[in-house]
Order: C-alpha cells, then sequence, then structure tokens
C-alpha cells in the first residue's frame, strides 16, 4: 500500500511538473511574440513604420525602376505579411502549438531581418 502511494505521489509530481513545463514553454512563445510586437516601430498615428522583406516583383526582375506607389505598395503587403504570420503564431499559441509557435515566430523576424537568421 505504501509502494502504492508512493507511486502516486511521484506520479502527480511528474504531471504537474510535465503541465507547468507546456505552461512555460507556450508562455515563451507568447511573451516573445508580445516583446516583438513591442519593439516595432510606429508613428505618431500607430501605423507601423517598420518595412519588411518581400519577393522580387516580376518588374523589377525585368529591371524596370520602381514607382513611389509600389514602393509603397511593397511596404504595406511587407507590413501586412509580418503581422499576419505573427497573427498565425498566436493562434498557434493558443491551441498548445509551442514548435509551430515559435517557427512561425521566427518566419515574422526573418521576414523583418533577413540578416538575423531567425
Amino acid at each position: 500500500m505504501k509502494r502504492n502511494v508512493r507511486r502516486l505521489g511521484a506520479s502527480g509530481i511528474a504531471i504537474a511538473l510535465m503541465l507547468h513545463v507546456a505552461t512555460a514553454n507556450a508562455a515563451l512563445c507568447a511573451g516573445q511574440i508580445v516583446e516583438f510586437r513591442s519593439s516595432l516601430p510606429h508613428d505618431r498615428n500607430g501605423e507601423p513604420t517598420f518595412v519588411g522583406t518581400a519577393r522580387q516583383s516580376i518588374a523589377a526582375q525585368l529591371e524596370h525602376q520602381p514607382t513611389r506607389e509600389s514602393v509603397e505598395r511593397a511596404k504595406r503587403e511587407s507590413q501586412a505579411q509580418i503581422l499576419a504570420i505573427l497573427l498565425q503564431a498566436e493562434a498557434l499559441d493558443l491551441e498548445g502549438k509551442r514548435k509551430e509557435c515559435l517557427d512561425a515566430f521566427a518566419r515574422a523576424k526573418l521576414m523583418l531581418d533577413p540578416s538575423s537568421g531567425g
């Protein structure tokens, strides 16, 4: 009987530790996303001013000079992509998918700063 109580006690501790680690891991991803979002520059109106990377356009491949409008459009699209990936990471975090959350977060960071290596 004592032996069963000890096993149950050890099992309970192990389960509690696993839950604590899982919660900490989920918080790790969420915390990184919050920190990253707060570090993104915005103007006085709250509009994002950061510029991420985007794929090269066909016009650029054909060596056409960009217009002011095409540059602004590319900036907005890259910002929207980064923010969409962060939303996806947050959703994955809420689902308890830590690895997928961290992978999505790394993609967002890489789009903002390709030299960081993720």
